[in-house]
């Protein structure tokens, strides 16, 4: 028989056009107005987002208390159980973990709910990495609008999603229309187009910043049901998922969706990897420094920083889509909870520092902290004062770093500041850090009479050592080789930077891929601006650890600083870019042009996926590769969303000439002409870059080393333990194959979460306290765990 479930809700976007007040404002009327209607008519009122719970819980108690009621009464639903709805790309697969429990366990406490199907009506796509994710913190349905129908064939209106790793979940897109409420004149064009044994949902109500079903809505919906001849019913999301049959199998994301805003408003989208760095890394410093006495856990911070995360991933926010009160307010956000976190990290930080021995003679004791599991060689880099300052003559100072009594290779480099003169101190380093723990460095002084750089470079620069053999072009400026294993990877001028037409659409609507026309940048004059009388390729530095090439760039009214960083002992190289933007209604690039046929990935939330290798704009997170058999050349970033492949050539989108909430409507201008438009992207802007030739099993961990370049300071310690001895109870996970992406206390037990990040099932080894766990682990497998001091053991749910 069929059947159709009208899910009654409001659309509120608590910041969009509008700054966060205003939407929360908006959320407390659109509430009273609902609830008084819950009094007059016979209908179920469906709304998610705890944030807005939240808000009328402390300014409306009221209110608050009466939604309580009709809850338990039946005549409200609380659905989804999210904090918000955020982006649903963008976002790592660990921010979406913490964005569902800060909202399941809100719910749950408040209105002993806890939903079974998630929503996400108005978000721009969904990441297939999402399946695993909703299956493993209870959820059996999912309702989404976008993409839209003319966007992405589906099986049908309901479908079966498969995840990366074979988790299963019922999904509903309607099919007739992509909005998410409206008047009952869409109830009656579904039910005149209902099939069969067809059985369906419309999500109804009116507003598109709060509103709802109005008294003329319910009068006439009431007429219109006494004529038809099958049941109409005022339902919930869950009601009807139970019933819904799936119409056949969907194992891809759901993309692609207004491509454009995976890179519009590069400041979000940095910051907000910026405070998800953060946040894990703390976690996991200050819960060994728990389990080893040497903090207690403050909950507060960690819950401040983990609302914070999820505001800015807002949909509207984090896509860049928002206005300007929007972007300022969320980063504000943001900002506030990374001193929070810096607050607790100290804590622990110099806790563990506080007991090492104290500095020998002449000795400046530097302590590195590693985030990732496993013993780490990399690079590390510190800055500290000298006592004395030289004035600049023919004489410096030489630095010799110690590892417990051994000499280990080093090089100075120019501090972040410009007093003239030899006093702070920048020192490089490659060594070897202690799995999940803070590592002691200890550094003697000396003078020396100065050594200076090369001149003027006549030939390309070229750095060989047993991992690659780098050349930079000295007439381009430009990485023209990378070879590994005596096999070229890069087929020239890779790293060009390439401007292209774009609009003043954020979103991107209409957009396969980023920008037209494109145009490459050129070395610099070096005769006006910014690199006036610079030299546009010059060797910066030059040591033991790396070898760092400057090329300089300009194009119409932008400037462009690309610098090579090739470590000497290091498979890897990095390559920044540092961006003065001052072109309208034009997007940036970059090029990596290879030498390589095989597939193209990229990291994905708690996943890797495939992408096309047509142009078309793709969302990737800390990493995009093209495959050569089991290893990958691998572009890592620390920057952006936005990729794209054409045949050989990868490319990140770094920036779009976009202009505050510039939608396209009809035919009318997408902005005014009769006064300046700011663009959003006007000013500075660094992006970093990481290429290796890695395996692709460890392509999540070589990411996560990346974006956790390892934290150093100079502190003089008191106490009177000596090195090694500070942390007795470490974490160990040696296999590379599996990585860590969380580990914090909960209550009275840790957490842990960790991934196999391939499609092949592994094997992992944790050594927690002293003692030793093994586990399985089936293909891009996400496995929870809780330790409580003494017995680890894998959770059945993520939250």
């Amino acid at each position: 028989m069929k059947k159709l479930h009208l899910i009654c809700n409001s659309h509120i976007d608590p910041v969009w056009m509008w700054d966060w007040e205003e939407g929360l404002g908006t959320g407390i009327s659109t509430f009273y107005q609902a609830a008084e209607f819950c009094d007059e008519y016979d209908y179920i009122f469906n709304h998610n987002e705890a944030v807005l719970y939240e808000f009328i819980e402390e300014h409306d108690p009221v209110l608050f208390a009466k939604i309580q009621k009709l809850v338990k009464e039946g005549k409200w639903h609380i659905m989804g159980g999210w904090y918000l709805q955020p982006d649903c790309n963008i976002p790592s697969g660990e921010a979406f973990v913490r964005q569902i429990k800060l909202g399941l366990r809100y719910f749950e406490e408040k209105f002993e709910q806890r939903p079974t199907v998630a929503i996400n009506f108005d978000s721009f796509g969904h990441s297939v990495g999402l399946v695993q994710i909703l299956a493993k913190c209870g959820y059996n349905g999912y309702i989404a609008c976008r993409p839209m129908p003319e966007m992405v064939e589906l099986p049908g209106e309901v479908f079966t999603w498969i995840g990366k790793d074979e988790s299963q979940v019922k999904v509903f897109r309607p099919a007739y229309a992509s909005l998410y409420t409206g008047g009952v004149g869409k109830i009656k064009k579904k039910a005149n187009v209902l099939q069969e044994d067809e059985v369906s949902a419309v999500p109804w109500g009116v507003g598109n910043h709060g509103g709802g079903p109005s008294r003329e809505d319910f009068k006439e919906l009431s007429s219109f049901m006494e004529t038809v001849s099958f049941p109409i019913v005022h339902s919930t999301p869950e009601n009807f998922i139970q019933e819904a049959k799936s119409c056949g199998d969907f194992r891809k994301s759901l993309q692609p969706c207004l491509v454009g805003a995976y890179t519009s408003m590069n400041s979000v989208k940095q910051k907000h990897l910026e405070l998800e760095t953060k946040l894990f890394s703390t976690e996991k410093l200050c819960s060994i420094a728990a389990l080893n006495e040497k903090y207690k856990w403050n909950n507060a911070p960690f819950e401040r920083a983990e609302k914070a995360l999820s505001m800015l991933a807002f949909h509207d926010i984090l896509s860049g889509t928002c206005g300007p009160d929007g972007e300022k307010s969320s980063l504000r956000k943001a900002d506030c909870a990374i001193e929070l976190l810096n607050d607790e990290f100290n804590k622990a930080f110099f806790a563990i520092c506080t007991e090492h021995v104290k500095a020998g003679e002449g000795e400046f004791p530097i302590f590195m902290y590693n985030a990732l599991p496993y013993k780490r060689v990399t690079e590390c880099e510190v800055e500290y004062l000298m006592p004395d300052a030289i004035a600049p003559t023919e004489e410096e100072y030489f630095v010799t770093v110690k590892h417990g009594g051994n000499v280990i290779a080093s090089q100075c480099v120019h501090e972040l500041t410009n007093i003239n003169y030899d006093r702070r101190k920048r020192i490089v380093f490659i060594a070897e850090l202690a799995p999940v723990d803070v590592t002691r460095f200890d550094i003697t002084v000396e003078k020396r009479k100065k050594v200076f750089l090369k001149g003027d470079l006549l030939e390309d620069i070229v750095v060989e050592d047993k991992f690659k053999r780098v050349v930079i072009g000295r007439k381009t400026g430009l990485l023209e080789s990378f070879v590994v294993n005596g096999k070229e990877m890069i087929s020239g001028d890779a790293f060009c930077p390439v401007m292209y037409d774009d609009n003043a659409d954020p979103w991107g609507w209409y957009m396969d891929a980023v920008g037209k026309n494109p145009e490459s940048f050129h070395l610099s004059s070096c005769k006006e601006g910014v690199f006036r009388d610079m030299e546009p390729v010059r060797i910066i530095e030059e040591g033991d650890i790396y070898t760092e090439v400057e090329c300089l760039f300009e194009l119409g009214r932008s400037s462009v600083r690309v610098s090579y960083k090739i470590y000497k002992n290091l498979p890897e190289m990095d390559v920044n870019v540092d961006v003065i933007w001052s072109d309208r209604l034009k997007a940036l690039k970059i090029k990596v042009p290879t030498t390589l046929d095989g597939a193209f990935i990229g990291q994905i939330p708690f996943g890797t996926d495939t992408f096309p290798k047509d142009g078309t704009e793709i969302t990737a997170h800390r990493f995009i590769a093209m495959e050569d058999g089991k290893h990958a050349l691998t572009l890592y970033n620390d920057c952006t969303y936005g990729f794209s492949c054409d045949e050989k050539v990868m490319y990140a989108t770094l920036l779009r000439g976009v202009a505050y909430c510039a939608h396209p409507l009809g035919d009318l201008p997408l902005i005014h002409d009769d006064r300046y438009i700011q663009s959003v992207e006007e000013g500075r802007h660094h992006f970093g870059f990481r290429l290796s030739y890695d395996k692709v099993s460890q392509l999540e961990n070589r990411a996560q080393e990346f974006v956790n370049k390892p934290y150093g300071l100079n502190f003089f310690p008191h106490g009177q333990k000596v090195q090694g001895d500070i942390i007795t109870k470490h974490l160990v996970i040696e296999n590379q194959d599996i990585s860590l992406v969380a580990f914090y206390q909960d209550g009275d037990e840790y957490v842990l979460r960790l991934i196999n990040n391939s499609e092949e099932a592994k094997k992992c080894e944790i050594a927690l306290c002293g003692s030793k766990f093994e586990f399985n682990f089936e293909k891009y497998e996400v496995k929870t765990f809780k330790y409580d001091g003494s017995v680890l053991e894998e959770a059945t749910c993520m939250v």
